[in-house]
């Protein structure tokens, strides 16, 4: 898949840019809250400085991977990578509306490009991550187990996908 057109993003109240080394300390210390790791599938519980340098070099690709910042600074990770949506906000930032607005940018920049259905989903008991994705018009293909790793277990988890159609209807509405 190609990278989306542009590496860097803007939104009313956020600024979407390439991981920088700069974002260890802030990804280390929002990354070792379960709260936010215990919702993640293939991230470890504690985080390192390590961690975050095979992070940067392995799958922070600029135009796919995006550091959200605020007004005040770091407040998450978001990307669209092999056609699948991630993310995760930091817990001084939950319940701001941080996901689904920095998603939207990201949504569509890549369905300017990519007419390929977008994937994610979300372990069962996540209501943040399960509205976000309602609201950018995600709808559900399934459910099945998936590891977290941090809690070192199989969780239930729902698959969810987006077509560029129903993208475009959700904001229309």
């Amino acid at each position: 898949m190609a990278t989306l057109a542009r590496a860097r993003l803007e939104t009313p109240r956020l600024w979407l840019r390439p991981v920088a080394p700069s974002d260890e300390a802030a990804v280390v210390a929002a990354l070792n809250h379960i709260a936010v790791t215990g919702w993640l599938a293939v991230v470890p519980y504690p985080y390192s400085a390590r961690d975050f340098a095979s992070f940067q070099m392995a799958y922070a690709v600029p135009g796919e991977t995006f550091a959200v910042d605020d007004d005040e600074g770091f407040v998450g990770i978001i990307a669209v990578e092999d056609r699948t949506l991630g993310y995760w906000i930091a817990p001084h930032r939950h319940g701001l509306g941080y996901a689904t607005e920095a998603a939207l940018a990201v949504l569509a920049e890549h369905f300017t490009h990519d007419t390929s259905i977008i994937t994610s989903g979300y372990f069962e008991g996540n209501l943040r991550s399960a509205n976000v994705l309602r609201k950018l018009g995600f709808v559900e293909t399934g459910r099945d187990l998936k590891h977290c790793r941090a809690l070192a277990l199989d969780r239930p988890h729902v698959t969810m996908a987006l077509s560029r159609d129903a993208f475009a209807a959700t904001r229309l509405t």
